[in-house]
């Protein structure tokens, strides 16, 4: 059984792609692709993006294809604190924080913010932004529990109008699409704990016990904004953004997950209907109920079930036990997990060591 604890939740930016009108000199690149036409003459110059090292060996891409717009993209607040377990929910601060951090760096800008026109953290209202990643971190008892809650996630959630998630690994992703092509939205969960076995913390954190085990157990929430759903919701300025609107898109999108919280003999259901009955049975047993049943019976037959005795018949239903397995009830509860008891202490060391860190999460 899944649950999630009602207290409030931390939310904080993860990744920003975003368009700044500026005032630049000359283009910004990593270098160039060049088309020639057959005469040997330049037709078309495309800038590739210059990738910025920050804290701790993470990196931002920064381009300007022309002298009037800025390009920036990238896990800002990794680049700038070398981590992401913590942060801000205001994309405005953390944008103006990392250009700050672009400007002391030696032969990145080609001029100092002031003479790009940007004066403010109010001078970036008019950027245009095409991703965002809203995110938060669960907590559950054990590592293994981070990992559990994921499989019986994928078994049994489905999200409104999209269908079921689809395990990579062990990161699940509703609304997938190729790689990181998507231009609507995304629902993205994984351990934590895993993550940066791949990704690693800064040393000085990898190396601290009271860290890692706090870490092990964060299950990982990301819902991933692309430019088409951020035009339809009027987010693509980037002053229409505050430090709640992240948790605002993060908590609609994550509510249209449904799980399937039907325990197999554990219910009473003989006050249903027997053609309902007889549906439930199909459906514990695996039967596909799209077969069985035509398009109009199937929904009707869902929405009475879910409205009787709380089951959805679109969504897989859990593993029925084995008689050599005694079966057992257990809920998998993850709670907020906030800003850690140790993060002043990680944000000194952090510091000390030329991290740029950010405030408390807002």
């Amino acid at each position: 059984m899944l649950a999630c604890n009602s207290s409030p939740i931390s939310h904080m930016i993860d990744w920003l792609t975003v368009r700044i009108p500026v005032r630049l000199p000359a283009p910004i690149a990593g270098g160039w692709t060049v088309k020639l036409a057959q005469d040997g003459t330049e037709e078309r110059r495309t800038p590739h993006r210059l990738n910025v090292q920050g804290s701790f060996e993470s990196s931002l891409a920064i381009r300007a294809p022309s002298t009037s717009e800025l390009e920036v993209s990238g896990n800002l607040v990794k680049w700038l604190q070398g981590h992401n377990l913590y942060g801000t929910s205001d994309p405005v601060g953390l944008l103006w924080a990392a250009l700050q951090r672009l400007e002391a760096l030696p032969g990145v800008l080609p001029c100092s913010l002031r003479d790009m026109g940007l004066y403010s953290p109010v001078s970036l209202s008019d950027a245009i932004v095409t991703r965002i990643d809203c995110t938060a971190m669960l907590l559950l008892d054990t590592d293994a529990d981070v990992l559990w809650w994921l499989r019986i996630a994928e078994q049994t959630g489905r999200l409104e109008h999209r269908g079921k998630g689809l395990m990579r690994g062990n990161t699940l992703v509703y609304g997938h699409a190729g790689g990181k092509n998507f231009t609507r939205w995304q629902i993205v969960l994984y351990s934590k704990g895993q993550e940066i076995s791949a990704h690693p913390l800064p040393e000085m954190m990898m190396s601290d016990a009271e860290v890692l085990a706090y870490v092990n157990r964060c299950l990982r929430v990301e819902v991933r904004l692309g430019r088409l759903e951020l035009k339809e919701r009027g987010l693509r300025a980037l002053g229409e953004w505050t430090a709640q609107t992240a948790a605002m898109m993060w908590g609609d999108k994550v509510a249209r997950v449904k799980f399937n919280e039907a325990e197999i003999g554990l219910k009473n259901l003989d006050h249903l209907p027997r053609n309902l009955r007889t549906t439930y049975a199909a459906w514990t047993t695996g039967e596909d109920l799209r077969n069985m049943l035509s398009t109009r019976t199937f929904y009707r037959y869902r929405r009475q079930l879910l409205d009787l005795a709380g089951i959805d018949i679109s969504i897989a239903p859990p593993t029925v036990p084995t008689a050599q397995i005694i079966p057992f009830r257990r809920t998998l509860e993850a709670v907020p997990a906030g800003r850690p008891p140790w993060a002043d202490r990680i944000d000194r060391d952090l510091r000390a060591a030329g991290a740029y860190v950010l405030g408390a999460a807002s």
